[in-house]
């Protein structure tokens, strides 16, 4: 990991942190000010060459002491999806019964 450069996304200062793992390439983007993570950009070799896919974080609230991003959106090469969470709860007790076998 490097940090590799200073920019501005939607008129914040971020600085960017640069990494690699085997073939991908990952570029992590953080607000100067708060120190979250705005935009994640990897980079996946693909037989065409090389293919961004994109993720921007935003409205980021406390859930049991942690900030997490409630919006965020993912886009690549040919689309884009958007994600938006209305509540988080963390260490929700999961009933066992749901990861059994199915029935035939």
């Amino acid at each position: 990991m490097t940090v590799s450069r200073k920019t501005n996304i939607d008129g914040r200062d971020v600085e960017v942190v640069q990494g690699t793992g085997g073939k991908s390439t990952v570029k992590l983007y953080f607000d100067k000010q708060s120190g979250l993570l705005v935009r994640q950009v990897r980079y996946a070799q693909t037989i065409v060459g090389l293919n961004p896919t994109q993720v921007d974080y935003s409205d980021y609230r406390d859930v049991a002491g942690l900030k997490l991003p409630f919006h965020w959106v993912v886009t690549w090469t040919d689309g884009q999806s958007t994600f938006d969470m209305n509540q988080v709860q963390p260490n929700v007790a999961i009933d066992a019964a749901k990861f059994a076998k199915p029935a035939p």
